[in-house]
């Protein structure tokens, strides 16, 4: 496994949202066990791993295979099927260590942080306290949103993400999309991050 400074390392979680627009394939893994939920128009199933779950829009892309540009903790993306010529909506769930054996709402705390250095034209825009599962057990987190550039020359993205902690793993969930982003897709998003949960 590669190591990655912080900095390096939280530059390259929010650069892998926007470079899988044309870097990566990817095909529909047989970890989802097709459970479907009617929620308004949308359709979610519950996309299942061994160590998360998270519900997902029916007709989103799954990416589950990446090349070595991205970073070596990154588990799955979710591309949204409404193709942008400046930047597609999507979601991503990376694996990082949890060495300092945060809970959910310090490690959030941290990565925030984090961002905030690596961003250019970095804002915090919201935050809300989240109560999601883990384990089966609840854990308090945070979804917070925020906005910056990966550098000057990149589009202005919005991020939101919760962070949820096992032991010594932590899990983030991301959701990046460009400012001015439909309202709809913006919902899809939030929908997916607030059913975000641990094994």
């Amino acid at each position: 496994m590669k190591k990655l400074s912080s900095f390096t390392y939280a530059l390259a979680c929010l650069l892998a949202g926007s470079l899988f627009l044309t870097a990566c394939g990817g095909s529909d893994t047989s970890e989802v066990d097709g459970e479907t939920e009617e929620t308004g128009e949308v359709f979610y199933f519950a996309y299942k791993t061994a160590d998360f779950e998270i519900e997902v829009p029916d007709t989103w892309e799954i990416i589950d295979s990446f090349t070595s540009e991205y970073p070596d903790d990154l588990r799955v993306a979710f591309k949204n099927n409404v193709q942008d010529s400046i930047f597609t909506s999507n979601v991503t769930v990376i694996r990082e260590n949890n060495t300092l054996s945060d809970t959910s709402y310090d490690f959030a705390q941290r990565k925030l942080a984090d961002h905030e250095d690596t961003l250019v034209n970095y804002s915090l825009v919201s935050q809300e306290v989240l109560t999601l599962q883990v384990d089966g057990a609840n854990s308090k987190t945070m979804l917070s949103t925020f906005e910056g550039k990966n550098d000057t020359s990149s589009p202005k993205l919005t991020f939101m993400q919760v962070t949820l902690t096992k032991g010594q793993q932590a899990w983030t969930a991301t959701a990046t999309y460009r400012s001015g982003e439909d309202a709809f897709t913006v919902e899809e998003l939030d929908t997916m991050l607030r059913s975000f949960t641990l094994n």
